[in-house]
């Protein structure tokens, strides 16, 4: 429902609330622009207080569709609490609709090569305060450091300020996505000194990322506000790192977590406007309602390094300690995932640091850490094994289509991706049950145990393939050494289980040993595994699900057997034709028609030896006996295509 909320100033704004929200939701919204704290603001309608813990819409609220509240600080409000509220600075709004700078379509995509006549510094307005020269090296393709300019720039013809807000620009020298107009007018300035400048508007326009100016004007007023060293991560301008402060001397290491601010900003020249932040909450501000802000008492969120959930937050947090700070400049194509479209800077203050890693080290809380590293393994793979359901249950429902396959290839590397999660965490956890004095213990060989059987699942999801062609592509080197130790885990399982007497231990090692058998295409060993589940679970349906999963995989290894076959058998026709051996074309073209009444081969095979045109030749020799038995082999051919097209 609509309701209108009267603020202290008088002013009233429109806010959207859910009828089963309470008023003590939107005091919370209103703390920001009342500056007092929650239980500090007293909401009424029409003269009645509303009660904080009950929905608006129910008794004893009332609250009506359309209904105006009034919202006033209480009387009395300690004045170390309105001093704290105010002395906080004022929320910044988060401009979650600012798009990335829309791209000038263009004919030609060339960056331009100055003349001396691009670029003239027409006159110095105000003198810098300090020198500078720029390291050609910077300036080269492949360089670790670059130079960040940041400029004021005012395009006097049109009128124009970048940015719009009160802080710079900022452009690498060099960048082949800029127009090379921007690294010749910082040649030129001292850092703090403004002039004017003409430029040519032929070189001026070109900005492919959206990161400079590109008006149609040729008389310029620009500052050289500072420039920074900055480092180039892949040494292509697509990750540029600055790191304001360093912060202590201990640093994240792969899988901590830490606690961390970040704020992701536009960057573009109109402005570098904040767009999303970990520590957005939602306020009712005057004049703008309902919006997206920064709050500053926010708490600091937890990531973990090196899982790549928030890749360039995790890029940052790795190279600072405590109270460090820094800011990663990420073009269009860099880090895409988990962040807004566009150019972006991320920002990212670490504040706190787990140390956790292993027995003896400060953060070690002993089994709780053991459990809770299993945990956070357990829960990359649930997601993996979901995301491998989800391919296997479209693959069995329809065949893969080109709009479908970016789709399917996205699913499969996030398998591998979260499968490489849990490997890693798996890992660390069996690392510090070796590290630890009891590690010969029942309960301690117990947990190890479950660790390799995870681990061995992890490990071969991380390299399976998915698919129509899955099983028709050979498993490359990483698959089969991911396999090879899967099962080596899994047979070290099976003798603790045994040496402990354990049945549920053997059986969930034999059920994860069938899957990777299947995985492997070892058909005879997955039937064997099987047998022995099915004799302890005859009713497990799961199981009847992997013994269809066996059978299909049959099929294909026959189909795929079948289609070595055919090239065989077609080199043969061949060759019987050449030398008008009638007998032998007969032989052959039998065996050929036997494959394609039976299905053993498919029309992907047929179709890519083209072994119809050797069909045809062979109806060619004159015999009629021969070319009856050819026909009869080209309609099955033919037939093969149409159960494949309908997909059988």
């Amino acid at each position: 429902m609509l309701i209108k909320v009267e603020l202290p100033n008088g002013e009233s704004v429109n806010v959207p609330v859910e009828a089963n929200s309470t008023p003590g939701h939107l005091k919370e919204n209103l703390k920001y622009s009342i500056r007092v704290p929650p239980k500090m603001i007293k909401l009424t309608c029409e003269g009645r207080e509303l009660d904080d813990i009950k929905p608006l819409s129910g008794d004893p609220n009332n609250v009506a569709d359309g209904a105006t509240l009034v919202a006033q600080a209480r009387e009395g409000v300690p004045q170390e609490e309105v001093s704290a509220m105010k002395s906080s600075p004022a929320p910044t709004m988060i401009k979650k609709e600012e798009p990335p700078k829309p791209k000038k379509p263009r004919k030609e995509e060339v960056r331009p090569v100055l003349s001396d006549s691009d670029v003239k510094k027409v006159k110095t307005l105000a003198p810098g305060h300090q020198g500078w020269a720029v390291n050609a090296s910077y300036l080269e393709p492949k360089s670790k450091k670059r130079h960040l300019a940041f400029f004021r720039v005012e395009a006097l013809d049109d009128k124009k300020v970048y940015p719009q807000d009160e802080g710079s620009m900022s452009i690498a020298l060099g960048d082949p996505q800029t127009s090379p107009v921007w690294t010749a007018v910082a040649k030129d300035l001292e850092i703090g000194e403004k002039a004017n400048f003409t430029i040519s508007r032929k070189a001026l326009d070109f900005d492919p990322e959206g990161l400079n100016p590109t008006d149609s004007c040729n008389n310029w007023e620009i500052e050289l506000v500072r420039v920074l060293d900055v480092e180039d991560l892949h040494e292509d301008y697509q990750q540029l790192l600055h790191l304001e402060t360093t912060g202590g001397k201990e640093r994240a290491e792969d899988l901590d977590t830490v606690a961390v601010h970040w704020r992701v900003r536009r960057w573009m020249a109109e402005g570098t406007f904040c767009i999303a932040s970990s520590r957005e909450r939602i306020a009712i501000l005057p004049g703008y309602g309902l919006v997206p802000i920064e709050d500053q008492n926010a708490p600091p969120v937890s990531i973990s390094i090196g899982e790549g959930q928030q890749e360039a937050a995790e890029a940052i947090a790795s190279r600072v300690g405590l109270g460090g700070k820094g800011n990663l400049y990420l073009k269009s194509q860099a880090l895409k995932a988990n962040r807004p479209a566009g150019c972006v800077i991320m920002e990212v203050e670490l504040k706190a640091m787990d140390t956790n890693r292993g027995p003896g080290t400060a953060g070690w809380r002993g089994w709780q850490s053991l459990i809770n590293e299993r945990e956070t393994g357990d829960q990359w793979l649930e997601e993996a094994d979901g995301r491998r359901k989800q391919l296997e249950t479209f693959g069995m429902l329809r065949k893969s289509t080109e709009d479908s396959k970016g789709a399917e290839t996205h699913v499969a590397d996030q398998v591998h991706k979260f499968a490489f999660n849990a490997e890693r965490r798996y890992r660390r956890a069996l690392k510090w049950i070796d590290m630890d004095d009891q590690k010969d213990d029942r309960k301690m060989m117990l947990e190890q145990a479950t660790l390799r059987v995870r681990l061995a699942k992890a490990r071969a999801l991380a390299h399976q393939r998915f698919g129509e062609s899955a099983h028709e592509t050979p498993a490359g080197e990483d698959e089969k050494a991911a396999v090879k130790e899967a099962l080596e885990l899994l047979g070290r399982v099976l003798k603790t289980g045994e040496e402990l007497k354990n049945d549920s231990v053997v059986y969930e090692c034999q059920r994860m040993k069938l899957q990777v058998c299947i995985q492997a295409e070892d058909v005879a060993e997955a039937r064997k595994t099987l047998d022995f589940l099915l004799e302890k679970q005859p009713d497990d349906e799961e199981l009847k699900s992997d013994s269809a999963r066996i059978n299909r995989l049959e099929n294909v290894l026959s189909l795929k057997k079948g289609a070595g076959t055919v090239e065989d058998l077609q080199k043969d026709l061949q060759a019987a034709v050449t030398a008008s051996d009638k007998a032998k074309v007969t032989e052959i073209l039998q065996s050929l028609l036997d494959m394609f009444k039976e299905s053993k081969v498919t029309w992907d095979a047929v179709r890519t030896c083209k072994v119809g045109k050797d069909v045809g030749n062979a109806m060619k020799m004159g015999d009629p006996d021969v070319a009856a038995l050819a026909r009869k082999a080209v309609g099955e051919i033919q037939a093969l295509a149409q159960r494949a097209g309908l997909g059988l």
